[in-house]
């Protein structure tokens, strides 16, 4: 990625140098090693770059899906050949990371904008990780070095790849051709490493050019539909960590813009990197299965709120069942009014069916026949929400309302996530928002306030509950095409508990419950008499 750069040739025709390659690489091997695993020596800050402008690269870019090398490049085949050295003493390697530069900056421990060693020591050293990133690499650079014996004799739990921000980058590759690159690297993994599993990441967000933003967006899209719920890899999109609030790229996180010759961020900086790591961990862990290296509640730098992840909680339910079934119904029948949330939709009524039904009178008092989807699903939080709607879930509908409920279970941590805070939940709401109306720009949409939970008013719950709600309240007070519902107090006696009349368990609405959820909406224009 990025700074490396130079024209690929067949390694046929460098064949005539691998004698001197082997003479210089025989006394400079101890030092490689150093930096091609590190941690090995103290200090090493990686393999010495040989830096040019990549908008004068005059090699056309090479077929994505075919292997092609750069041993032109000294570095580039130095480094090759030193991890093919330092292979045999890392057989016990638990994870192995493939990529460009990204990857490859792990390297480095330059102050203050790239020392990533640390976060290197932090998250992968213990793991026995080996670096094949390489900095300036697109998918055929990936192919031609697992070809040539990069992963061979090596049986990791899990490989993490990120690659293909140089094919559209400097290698200026469609969509289709960057697709085809990864398809052809994952191919190869799996055939290579059986009994490895793949975490594959998106393409990171970057600002080079609006073009190239435009082809990472949809292979992302690509990957997400094509990997979503494969059975040895995982897809995980870790953009969301990169931007601000209000969805821009913080180009503050990537240091290419402080440069010498300042470029476009597409770099992540000591803080971004940090960040990348820190969204991987909780994924990689559960991949490993193996706790993370650090506790979920003490990875703060990370909203995971806003970070698509698929089911995070075994429920009473089969979550994937239930997904395929929403998607399903959505076609056979198109909805007026779709529902999304958590347990609380999950379980009042409707279609897809659930197990149990805990408020059907007031879901037909509410909706009588007019056609209504059910995106609640139980134990759910905003990131799973995203996570559903990326999937397809809402994708092609353009119902009249769209009621959101969720955010009630960011609030409670446990081993598979942490708690968020109001203002995290809050942004993960909005997320939702966001990826409604830019599907279905016209339907309405109702933000529920979070109900009250706990029976007693000094329930712990209580306090965030109703910061939530004011957070809420401001973020969307003059956000067009969206109205803000906060229906909590009705549910509280005068002394502040939470009667079981309405909630029995101080969380689930019954049948009483619902019907003031129920005359609530229509209030607002939801239901049969819309």
């Amino acid at each position: 990625m990025g700074n490396d750069t130079g024209h690929a040739c067949s390694g046929r025709r460098c064949l005539r140098y691998s004698a001197l390659r082997d003479s210089i690489l025989r006394r400079l091997l101890p030092a490689l090693l150093a930096v091609i695993v590190p941690g090995v020596a103290a200090g090493g800050t990686g393999i010495a770059q040989a830096i040019a402008d990549p908008g004068k690269r005059a090699a056309p870019a090479p077929d994505p899906a075919a292997p092609v090398d750069r041993l032109t490049e000294g570095w580039w085949a130095k480094r090759h050949q030193a991890i093919l050295a330092a292979l045999p003493g890392h057989r016990d390697a638990e994870i192995v990371l493939i990529g460009d530069s990204i990857t490859n900056n792990y390297d480095k421990a330059r102050l203050p904008d790239e020392n990533f060693q640390p976060i290197w020591q932090t998250f992968y050293a213990p793991r026995r990780a080996i670096n094949l990133g390489f900095s300036g690499d697109t998918t055929a650079h990936v192919l031609w070095r697992l070809q040539h014996g990069e992963v061979a004799g090596l049986a990791p739990k899990v490989a993490i790849v990120l690659i293909g921000t140089n094919n559209t980058g400097w290698a200026k590759q469609s969509v289709k051709d960057t697709q085809r690159g990864i398809d052809a690297v994952v191919a190869d993994l799996e055939r290579r490493l059986p009994s490895t599993r793949i975490l594959l990441l998106g393409v990171l967000p970057s600002d080079v050019s609006a073009e190239k933003s435009a082809r990472d967006a949809a292979v992302n899209r690509y990957l997400a539909g094509a990997y979503g719920e494969h059975p040895r890899v995982t897809y995980l999109d870790i953009g969301s960590v990169f931007r601000t609030s209000t969805g821009m790229l913080d180009t503050g996180m990537f240091y290419d813009p402080r440069l010498p010759r300042p470029g476009g961020a597409l770099h992540p900086d000591t803080v971004g990197q940090r960040r990348m790591a820190e969204a991987i961990e909780p994924t990689l862990a559960k991949l490993l299965g193996a706790p993370p290296r650090m506790a979920l509640a003490d990875m703060q730098s990370v909203n995971t709120a806003i970070l698509p992840v698929p089911r995070l909680e075994i429920d009473s339910y089969d979550w994937y069942a239930r997904h395929h079934a929403a998607l399903d119904d959505a076609r056979q029948n198109p909805p007026s009014v779709v529902m999304i949330g958590d347990s609380i939709t999950h379980f009042w009524a409707g279609r897809p069916w659930a197990m149990r039904a805990n408020g059907p009178s007031s879901w037909q008092w509410l909706f009588g026949r007019t056609p209504v989807l059910n995106l609640g699903f139980g134990w759910d939080r905003t990131q799973n929400v995203l996570w559903r709607l990326r999937q397809g879930e809402f994708d092609g509908l353009r119902p009249r309302w769209v009621v959101v409920n969720i955010g009630t279970n960011n609030l409670s941590g446990t081993g598979n996530a942490r708690a968020n805070t109001p203002t995290e939940i809050v942004d993960g709401i909005a997320a939702i928002v966001a990826m409604v109306q830019e599907r279905s720009p016209t339907s309405r949409i109702v933000v529920m306030g979070i109900l009250p939970r706990g029976v007693a008013s000094t329930d712990p719950f209580r306090s965030r509950i109703v910061e939530t709600n004011r957070l809420l309240a401001a973020r969307f007070a003059n956000r067009s095409g969206v109205t803000m519902l906060d229906i909590g107090t009705r549910y509280l006696a005068a002394d502040g508990t939470l009667p079981k009349t309405l909630m029995p368990d101080g969380i689930h609405p019954g049948e009483a419950g619902y019907r003031i959820w129920a005359e609530a909406l229509r209030t607002a224009g939801v239901g049969a008499a819309d």
